[in-house]
């Protein structure tokens, strides 16, 4: 291929970066937000503006760095402060605005270039009250494994400088800011939704995905629900987003078309009535970005002016970072962006690409028959579909893998399938949200919206259930991987191999914020579970790995054999001759013997039990795992003489052993709420 010219490619460059002026602005801002070897973005904006000639934009880059670095700074200089306060005095007291209520607390302004912080405890205020607390700083939890809930990457996406207990708060009244009007909006999102989901209905997964999808209320939906959706990789679809808000202008621009209003009119009602609507639904970034797209787009076209949508993307997210920098670190802004970006590309290809189903081309279209303008349609919408689904999936998908280390393959299926479902749904659920007041009228648009969405919730069920649909970004772990997890409060979860055995799990909350994550985002598929009565979390781990085999030692009376790919299990269960008191207070043993290496995991196990195990079993012995048990403590001295050599892991509830009950050739570990993750591989 013959080399393009040195002018030729300049020249296009210019025209480039001319129709699109905002777009190297954008570019250095966010070189200079990410800082580190990111700066060198920030430097070839500047370049290339300066050997273009653009010397306008070259103006407008060092303008837009400039107000991003000091916006920054200015903030991280604030953080410092607050931190070296803490550290100080122990605790801090601070004046300002509620921003956002939270499951337990909320989020706490303290001005426009004040800090923003996390606030625990007893928080009895709402959206956009002025209050005055005294706080201390509340340690935090770090996620054991990538992939799981952490409070630290969480705090960090949303600009939090600290996470803070209260230990008092006095109410100081209703402010009057931006804040106050997102306090009323959050009243008029509840209200709506109580209109879709009585009280009383809040169980109906139905009703969850409508508050969901046409309100951008969450705060009803169950894990199972959220589940489905994670799992079919279409997450987005459970909440307002960019679609949603492209939806709605459309249905209105439409709406306002046929009623003959004027341009202008038209423009005005567009952008009120959405500008409501993204207020309302809490001002989600993904809606914000097509609300602020669309402003210009309608302005642009009412100036008759030429609309360049690369420049209008840009300006978007320039302007959402020049007023929140700490945007550029959060996931729903780094995919709304980027999605987007891949659906323009993927229009460009439609328009670009031939029909795939249609007549000739050369055929005249009034010599089409009425069957041919069907499949020219047809034509048009399904290789819009797909081609536009493909290149979103395709963008979306590395960032999935980096924010939340998982793959969804069957997502872009997913995506298809729903997308003639969406309109209707959201429709639906926003009219049955505005009519619920109206008899008869009402109770049918309630109807058919909860129709829709048990349709939305089928199709998205399907895909969700395929084999495939939902992955860790990890390699599975090695079949004679062992993994020891701190779930707090002296409990655990150990699993024995992989495919192999699991031990605990915990509450539902624990099973499904630690315990599963913890499996999954290791790369372990687990195919047995062994619990016993603290462990009520057991069918949250079932609905992520259907044919989970769930033993419950409390009741197992007998001894159990099992034989996986991981190797062979036997679980020897308490003595007969124990109480059921103590019965319920013990564990099973269980022994898995991977070729000529064996674990005994003891956990709680009583020593009646260990009594009862043949001396000949501690030849292979390599891993004991030892957790405490109050009525029939096992002698842990006694225990590691039987061992020549190998690991000894204490669990969070084991007592403190003795130095010198502990051989040489023995390396002993605990885990601990410091150290809450333990994983290894047996040695050969």
């Amino acid at each position: 291929m013959a080399d393009i010219p040195e002018d030729t490619l300049r020249v296009a460059l210019r025209r480039l970066f001319m129709g699109a002026p905002l777009f190297l602005p954008l570019a250095g801002v966010v070189g200079c937000l990410q800082g580190g070897q990111w700066w060198a973005l920030s430097l070839a904006a500047v370049v290339s503006a300066h050997l273009l000639q653009l010397r306008r934009i070259f103006i407008c880059i060092l303008l837009c760095i400039g107000i991003a670095f000091l916006h920054d700074s200015l903030q991280q200089r604030n953080i410092n402060l607050l931190q070296e306060q803490i550290v100080s005095s122990g605790s801090v007291e601070l004046e300002g605005t509620v921003e956002r209520m939270l499951n337990k607390g909320c989020i706490l302004s303290t001005g426009v270039n004040g800090v923003r912080v996390v606030l625990r405890g007893d928080t009895p205020w709402h959206t956009g009250d002025r209050v005055r607390v005294t706080a201390v700083e509340q340690p935090l939890q770090e996620a054991a494994v990538e992939g799981m809930f952490d409070t630290k990457s969480w705090m960090k996406s949303q600009g939090l400088a600290a996470n803070l207990r209260v230990l008092r708060g006095e109410y100081l009244g209703r402010s009057v800011s931006w804040y106050a009007l997102l306090g009323a909006a959050e009243s008029v999102r509840e209200h709506l939704t109580q209109t879709i989901a009585p009280p009383g209905t809040e169980d109906d997964a139905r009703r969850q995905v409508l508050c969901a999808l046409a309100l951008g209320d969450k705060s009803l939906a169950e894990q199972e629900t959220l589940n489905i959706f994670k799992r079919g990789g279409c997450l987005h679809a459970f909440a307002v987003s960019g679609l949603h808000v492209g939806i709605v202008a459309g249905f209105l621009y439409t709406l306002a078309y046929l009623g003959h209003l004027s341009p202008r009119t038209r423009t005005v009602l567009v952008l009120t009535v959405v500008g409501v609507y993204v207020i309302v639904t809490g001002l989600a970034v993904p809606a914000l970005r097509a609300y602020l797209m669309i402003m210009l787009v309608l302005l642009g076209l009412e100036l008759r002016r030429r609309v360049s949508m690369l420049n209008i993307w840009s300006f978007a997210a320039l302007l959402i970072l020049l007023v929140s920098p700490w945007q550029l670190h959060n996931a729903g802004f780094v995919l709304s962006f980027a999605v987007y970006a891949g659906l323009g590309i993927g229009v460009r290809l439609c328009m670009n690409d031939g029909p795939w189903f249609a007549p000739d081309a050369y055929l005249p279209r009034r010599l089409y028959s009425r069957v041919q303008r069907f499949v020219c349609r047809f034509d048009f919408a399904f290789r819009g579909c797909v081609v536009v689904s493909l290149s979103a999936w395709l963008v979306s998908l590395p960032i999935t893998m980096a924010f939340f280390h998982s793959l969804t393959p069957i997502s872009y299926l997913t995506n298809i399938a729903i997308s003639p479902l969406l309109p209707f749904v959201m429709g639906a659920g926003l009219l049955s949200a505005l009519t619920g007041w109206i008899p008869y009228l009402g109770a049918a648009v309630h109807w058919c919206a909860l129709q829709g969405s048990a349709l939305l919730i089928a199709v998205t069920e399907f895909f969700a259930g395929m084999p495939m649909s939902y992955l860790p970004a990890v390699a599975p772990q090695p079949q004679d991987a062992v993994m020891v997890c701190n779930l707090g409060y002296g409990e655990s979860v150990t699993v024995l191999g992989n495919s192999g055995v699991v031990i605990g799990c915990g509450s539902p909350g624990t099973a499904g914020f630690r315990t599963e994550p913890s499996l999954f985002f290791s790369g372990f598929t687990p195919v047995a579970l062994l619990t016993d009565r603290r462990d009520a979390g057991s069918y949250v781990l079932k609905n992520t790995w259907p044919d989970l085999h769930v033993i419950d030692g409390e009741t197992l009376n007998h001894y159990l054999h099992m034989k996986t790919t991981a190797g062979e299990f036997l679980i020897t269960p308490p003595p007969q001759g124990i109480s059921l008191a103590i019965r319920r207070a013990t564990q099973p043993l269980v022994l898995w013997k991977l070729g000529k290496r064996s674990v005994l995991y003891i956990g709680n196990a009583d020593s009646l039990t260990l009594e009862a195990l043949p001396d000949s079993l501690w030849e292979d012995v390599g891993v004991i795992i030892l957790g405490h048990n109050e009525d029939f403590p096992v002698d842990i001295p006694q225990l590691l003489r039987k061992m020549s050599q190998g690991k000894c892991i204490l669990l969070p509830n084991a007592p403190e052993i003795p130095a010198d009950a502990v051989a040489p050739g023995i390396e002993l570990l605990r885990v601990t709420d410091e150290k809450p993750l333990l994983r290894f591989t047996l040695q050969p």
